[in-house]
Order: structure tokens, then sequence, then C-alpha cells
């Protein structure tokens, strides 16, 4: 278990990392500047990080991790079976940080952090169901079509976000996916 001190030091930096991010290109970003908003010294921020570049790969994973520890188990079988269950868990985490989010999307970050969301999913899905990108690649598409979609249909919406009605809408679209799995046998 992490030391208390260093997850709030880690928070309050990542919080700095991102409002300096929302308002500009990190190449403008310097350590002194992220240090001074995070209200740390730089020997306190070397010790956790290589550079301003490592400090937000390890915050993007987290993020990554955040959210796609929302969904617990990506197995196939249970995304087919119950997809209501994933919908529901990733428009709740999205609705439960809406704010972030908002920022996040409006700034420069928005497609870097949209792309790798989906590729860390579709690993995610590889992974959890020991897939091989060969021999499964029916099944590896069509899931991380649906989960991707509705990481983006949360994603466009969170302007006027309504957790009930989004719900509804990809509910309908994964379930006719899933429909068409079965029939397909693909599933």
């Amino acid at each position: 278990m992490t030391d208390r001190r260093i997850r709030r030091t880690k928070k309050n930096v990542y919080t700095a990392l991102a409002s300096l991010l929302f308002e500009k290109d990190i190449r403008n970003i310097t350590v002194k500047e992220l240090c001074e908003k995070a209200d740390i010294n730089k020997s306190t921020f070397y010790l956790h990080f290589l550079d301003i570049y490592d400090c937000k790969e390890k915050w993007q994973s987290e993020i990554y991790e955040e959210i796609l520890s929302s969904v617990h188990d990506l197995s196939l079988e249970e995304i087919v079976n119950s997809p209501t269950a994933y919908i529901d868990s990733i428009v709740t985490y999205f609705n439960e940080n809406i704010e972030f989010y908002r920022k996040l999307m409006r700034s420069a970050l928005a497609a870097e952090f949209s792309y790798n969301l989906k590729d860390k999913l579709r690993q995610r899905i590889i992974a959890s169901n020991a897939l091989e990108t060969e021999r499964n690649r029916r099944e590896i598409s069509m899931v991380a079509f649906v989960m991707g979609g509705l990481i983006d249909a949360c994603i466009i919406n969170l302007t006027a976000f309504d957790a009930d009605d989004i719900g509804e809408a990809l509910q309908f679209v994964g379930e006719s996916i899933i429909d068409l799995l079965k029939e397909r046998k693909l599933a």
C-alpha cells in the first residue's frame, strides 16, 4: 500500500498537471511551473517522476485504469449476456466524474485520450479472455466496437449528459449488435 503522503502528493501533482494541460501544450509546461502549482519542491517531483512526460504518462495510466476498473471483468460471455451491466457502469463512471471529463474533452488532450482509452480497453478484452489476435479477430473487433462506441457516446455527450437517456440508447445499440453476434454465432 502506498503511503498516504505519497498518494496525496501525486494527487496534487496530477491535479496541477491537468489544470495546466487544459490550458496549454505539454511542451510549454515546465517542472518548476508544475511544482509551484502543486505546491511541492522539485526534488519531491523528481522522487516520483523522470520529467513532465513521465508524469503525464503515469497520470493518464491511472485514469485509464480507473475507468477500466469501473467495468470490472471484461468477459466476452458477460458482455454478451449482460450488456446492461457494462453500459450502466461506464455511464455511471462518466456521470460521477463529469466536470473533469468536460474539461478534458475541451482540451488538446481529447483525441489522444479517447484513442488510448479504447486501445487499453481492447488490450484488456484480449487479456481478460485469453484471446488470440489472429484467431479471434471478429470477437475482439465486435466487442471493442461496442465498448469503444459506449465510451465515445459518453464522451461526446458530456455537454448535455443524461445518464438514463444515454444508457437506454446505448443499451439498444449494444443489444442489437450482440443479437447480430449471436445470429452469426460469433459469440
